[in-house]
């Protein structure tokens, strides 16, 4: 029963935050710089057929009649259609193979970074001091202060470029082409290597920094040493008494970064030509669409709150200071 209050409570905190969200969404990119309509109209376009595109897309209404045309097709799941992409839905467009594209590396992404870094954390945060530990979080700092457009032009240049390990941009080679399912996915992946590296290097050390840190500190604690004088082995106090502890953090930065699983990293997307949304985002932010621009905004947010709920649910089952908070 404290389970169902406290999930519904966290429910209702979701439905909050995404209407605010939408109303948000709404006015913040009407106050980006640039006139939409450049990107979708030809100057040398008749006054006449310029207004009445103008009026299709309700461009034309006073900003008030907008916001409730808006709020009244958001509630019907409409979110219009795109200024620059001509004819298209923005439903279209964002629910199609570039949010698939995106959710696949981003997800990867963090997956892989998160088990690297929680694991490399976890090991020298145990020995905290050491000249590994001093060696290693060094590097560390140095990868995370490097721009990751930097870091992503040297993967493109060494290993695309001067060395064609990897394709040097793009999704896949057989775009439009038929063949069979296996060869369209090791292709794919293949693709995917740069991007996955790229984001690798720049999200491992802050699993790693955090992690380190808190295994330091606990380290130290008075049931540590009583675990040592017990005569438990290293091992089994990270395994059985740390772990724990630690995957809540883990599950924290990995929540902080949800906003990527639909936004996509658009740096690194847009060095690769990876067909995401990130690339999209760049894009749309370039031509003033604010029909695409809103969409993205409104998913991510959604994303975002959807993972902070489920890292609440998972915090319920892994914390037991929440239980007991709600007694």
């Amino acid at each position: 029963m404290r389970f169902i209050i406290y999930f519904l409570y966290k429910l209702l905190q979701v439905v909050i935050v995404i209407f605010l969200a939408s109303i948000v969404s709404f006015f913040i990119f009407r106050l980006l710089p640039g006139d939409p309509t450049l990107s979708m109209l030809d100057p040398r376009l008749d006054p006449e057929a310029r207004n009445e595109i103008l009026r299709s897309f309700g461009l034309d209404k006073p900003l008030y009649e907008q916001f409730i045309l808006y709020l009244r097709n958001l509630l019907r799941g409409d979110l219009g259609y795109s200024f620059s992409f001509v004819g298209y839905r923005v439903v279209d467009i964002i629910f199609g193979p570039r949010l698939v594209n995106t959710l696949i590396l981003m997800s990867s992404g963090l997956a892989l970074s998160a088990v690297i870094g929680t694991l490399m954390g976890l090991f020298i945060g145990w020995r905290a001091g050491s000249l590994l530990d001093r060696i290693l979080t060094g590097s560390i700092y140095m990868f995370f202060s490097a721009p990751v457009f930097w870091t992503a032009l040297i993967i493109q240049f060494y290993l695309g470029y001067q060395y064609k390990l990897i394709p040097i941009s793009g999704t896949s080679s057989y775009i439009g082409a038929e063949v069979d399912l296996i060869t369209y996915a090791l292709d794919y992946a293949r693709h995917m290597i740069g991007p996955l590296l790229t984001l690798s290097i720049f999200f491992v050390p802050s699993y790693f920094i955090y992690i380190r840190n808190v295994v330091a500190d606990i380290r130290s604690e008075d049931f540590v040493s009583t675990l040592k004088a017990l005569g438990l082995s290293e091992w089994r106090i990270l395994r059985n008494h740390i772990f724990r502890h630690v995957a809540i953090h883990t599950i924290t930065i990995t929540t902080n970064q949800s906003p990527l699983l639909v936004s996509g990293a658009v740096f690194t997307e847009t060095v690769f030509g990876w067909n995401g949304i990130g690339r999209l985002l760049y894009e749309s932010i370039l031509k003033t669409d604010y029909p695409v621009l809103q969409g993205i905004f409104l998913l991510t947010i959604t994303v975002v709150v959807i993972a902070n709920l489920l890292a609440d649910v998972a915090y319920y089952f892994i914390d037991p200071r929440i239980k007991r908070g709600l007694r």
